[in-house]
């Protein structure tokens, strides 16, 4: 029990570094957290910033570990800068005996208005070797567009078996 807090608490430690980076241009709130159950364990921390300008910046970044030997870590974070423009990004693990799935994304906007984003996703099951691999992306002006399929073990394009 004790190692599975350890390693969410040095899951979501580990991540800090990147998030007081984020945050480094002026003071702001942090907050830390950690709860503890008979099946798992979550850690994390989160943090916001602002200089009075109209610049902002936050993230927030956790981690879980479940009894079971299922684990995962999740970030966020974005960026406003007084002329308008922002940007977001998020990424997202997991993994356990079924399986494995990641997920990242992001996003811009420009000053002049100009937006874009991205979104990619892959999962993988453990018991059957098919992974899916799909994206979406979206410009401001051309709408969206997605791509994904399925392959084998081996590489081979299989059918995606939805529910």
């Amino acid at each position: 029990m004790t190692s599975r807090i350890s390693l969410a608490l040095h899951v979501a430690c580990a991540l800090t570094t990147s998030l007081m980076a984020t945050a480094a241009f002026a003071e702001g709130l942090r907050s830390t957290f950690a709860a503890h159950g008979s099946h798992a364990t979550l850690a994390g921390q989160k943090g916001l910033v602002a200089d009075g300008q109209g610049n902002a910046a936050g993230a927030a970044r956790s981690g879980f570990t479940t009894a079971s030997g299922g684990q995962g870590q999740r970030s966020a974070q974005f960026n406003r800068t007084s002329d308008g423009a922002a940007a977001a990004s998020g990424q997202a693990t997991a993994s356990g005996s079924n399986g494995s799935a990641e997920r990242s994304g992001s996003f811009t906007r420009d000053a002049d208005g100009s937006a874009s984003g991205e979104r990619s996703t892959t999962v993988t099951n453990a018991n059957t070797g098919v992974t899916y691999d799909g994206s979406t992306t979206y410009t401001k002006g051309a709408g969206v567009s997605r791509t994904g399929g399925c392959k084998d073990a081996s590489g081979n394009s299989v059918s995606c078996v939805s529910r």
